[in-house]
């Protein structure tokens, strides 16, 4: 994050601290083979609020086992709100945790999610579970879709597994996206468990015995001769079928999709054509589970699944696995990405989604012919790592780490470059990296770019909580322009370059009542401020209170005569005089 350059007024300052809520986060690892010597962190998006913390950065924010336990812990200062994470035994990407699925944030997205209120508050998990270790975790799920009416008291679950047993009110279920499913996970001890391994619970349609409750006898998931539910608990972490209410079966039944792909502009992998996603059960995502063939040989390769009704994230693979080697996975254009994968709508009726792998249409466009791209980067305002500075991309072979090309700054001015002969699609995707992304064999994400290339215009969101740069291609061969590392911009030099880039505009000036503030791009700005002649502060606002790159200032609460307006920015202060009638 930009530092701050302004003081603010302590009442401003007194409510933002005083919002603020102390969150402790501990992992228990005494169920792994031992704690690495890089230590133990956690890693999520609590920087979008609190800019003490590094957004996503697997070696930001370390965890620490003060009574040697084997339990690690953090306090961190958030702002109330929802935020994801997860754990790393180490200081990378490769040594983060397996969210099960029970407690993943959902949809392909394999982060936990807390949700900070505004009291203090704390979590504690085993390292890759849902529970603490050595308990059991299981998500109650039970579609209530084709109830009359969900009782005003909400939705329970009861059974063996609570302490005290069966309490009708105890276990609340919640419906947060209101697809009709109500979810609860709930854990609980080996002791919970009857001598065959098995849970007993029903569903109840309020919170008293009183209210509408299943009675399960003789369905197939029932008790055997009784009338609960029962359920194997095999794992640490399980999740139950969204069974429809009282049933053994699903409320709705699944929609039949055909995925169908264009392959006729690829050279098909050995491994076969596969496609891949959220849809997929049990897990999700999974690049050679679900295998499409070409019975006619006419270049489109099919597959038909049951879907569930609802919205998916998938996309084709060229290959089974996301390895790169002798496999490909799609960089599905811009236009028609959503969190850099397709999107698939599945609403009952049997359905067909064909596209040309890598493009946006049915039928193939011809990719523009091969040719020749300078990509350029201004590394001036980092310290360069001593393994230099790459490009890694999804149109390298194998893609992105494992295809490397590494940059260079043959005249010492800071600006690396490298020139590639690029074919295949027209939209390419990458992004820089300040380090070897692939020592030793083994992706490193910690060294890549950061930058929002998705508010800077010039990229897309890769769906893993990052961003890629893109660029539409035309097979003329090109240079492209220079831009400032973690940037969709060039680096900017001087204050007038400051000047320019955040396009400051203060009328009425003078001003009696309101003074209207607009920027071209507030996103350079830290901070602003208005000083009176005394040198006083009579306002401050920080970058992330400027809406749509405008303020208007209430100019009748101060006094008549000049005052200096400062725009902050890391670049230099961008000044104009103000004066007030």
């Amino acid at each position: 994050m930009k530092k701050i350059y302004f003081f603010a007024l302590f009442l401003c300052a007194s409510v933002v601290a005083s919002a603020q809520v102390a969150v402790t986060f501990s992992v228990d690892l005494n169920n792994e083979a031992m704690p690495s010597a890089d230590g133990v962190h956690i890693a999520g998006n609590f920087g979008d609020t609190n800019p003490a913390y590094p957004v996503w950065d697997p070696a930001g924010i370390e965890m620490m086992d003060m009574d040697m336990d084997g339990v690690y812990e953090v306090t961190l200062d958030l702002l109330p709100g929802t935020y994801e994470y997860k754990f790393i035994n180490g200081n990378d990407w490769p040594m983060n945790e397996n969210v099960p699925a029970p407690c993943q944030v959902g949809g392909g997205n394999s982060n936990r999610e807390i949700t900070v209120a505004m009291e203090a508050m704390s979590s504690s998990v085993c390292f890759g579970s849902c529970a603490a270790c050595n308990d059991y975790a299981v998500l109650f799920r039970v579609d209530m879709s084709t109830q009359p009416a969900v009782n005003p008291n909400g939705v329970h679950v009861a059974g063996s597994f609570q302490e005290p047993v069966w309490q009708a009110g105890d276990t609340p279920l919640a419906d947060e996206d209101g697809d009709g499913v109500w979810e609860a996970l709930v854990t609980f001890g080996a002791d919970k468990l009857d001598e065959n391994g098995n849970i007993e619970f029903k569903y109840i349609n309020g919170n008293t015995w009183d209210n509408s409750n299943e009675d399960m006898t003789g369905q197939d998931c029932a008790v055997p001769g009784g009338n609960n539910r029962q359920l194997a608990v095999t794992e640490f972490n399980m999740m139950t079928e969204s069974y429809c209410f009282a049933t053994c079966a699903t409320c709705t039944a699944p929609t039949m999709v055909t995925f169908q792909v264009d392959m006729s502009l690829q050279t098909v992998s050995p491994n076969g054509v596969h496609v891949a996603g959220a849809f997929q059960t049990p897990d999700a995502w999974q690049p050679g589970a679900t295998e499409m063939t070409d019975d006619d040989a006419d270049g489109i390769y099919e597959v038909t699944v049951p879907v569930a009704p609802g919205n998916y994230g998938y996309k084709f693979i060229n290959g089974n696995n996301w390895d790169g080697v002798d496999n490909d996975n799609e960089a599905v254009p811009g236009e028609c990405a959503t969190d850099g994968n397709r999107l698939l709508v599945a609403e009952g009726e049997a359905m067909t989604v064909t596209f040309c792998y890598n493009q946006c249409t049915a039928e193939c466009v011809a990719d523009p012919d091969p040719e020749e791209i300078t990509f350029r980067v201004d590394m001036t305002e980092e310290t360069v790592d001593a393994a230099g500075v790459w490009l890694i991309g999804g149109f390298t072979s194998p893609q992105w780490q494992a295809g490397a090309n590494q940059m260079t700054d043959l005249d010492a001015d800071g600006i690396y470059e490298v020139t590639l002969t690029v074919d295949g699609s027209a939209e390419l995707q990458y992004k820089f990296t300040n380090g070897d992304p692939y020592p030793n064999m083994s992706a490193d994400d910690s060294v890549s770019e950061t930058g929002d290339f998705l508010a800077g215009g010039c990229g897309i969101s890769n769906g893993l909580g990052a961003f890629n740069r893109t660029y539409l291609r035309d097979g003329s061969g090109v240079v492209l322009d220079v831009v400032c590392y973690n940037s969709c911009a060039a680096c900017i030099v001087s204050v007038d370059e400051v000047a320019a880039q955040v396009g400051l505009n203060v009328y009425p000036n003078p001003s009696t009542d309101v003074l209207n503030i607009t920027m071209e791009d507030a996103s350079l700005v830290n901070a602003i401020q208005l000083v009176s002649q005394l040198g006083q502060v009579v306002f401050g606002i920080q970058n992330t209170d400027v809406s749509n790159n405008a303020v208007v200032l209430d100019m009748n609460q101060f006094a008549a005569g000049f005052y200096t307006l400062s725009v902050f920015t890391d670049k230099g202060v961008v000044t104009q005089k103000v004066i007030k009638k």
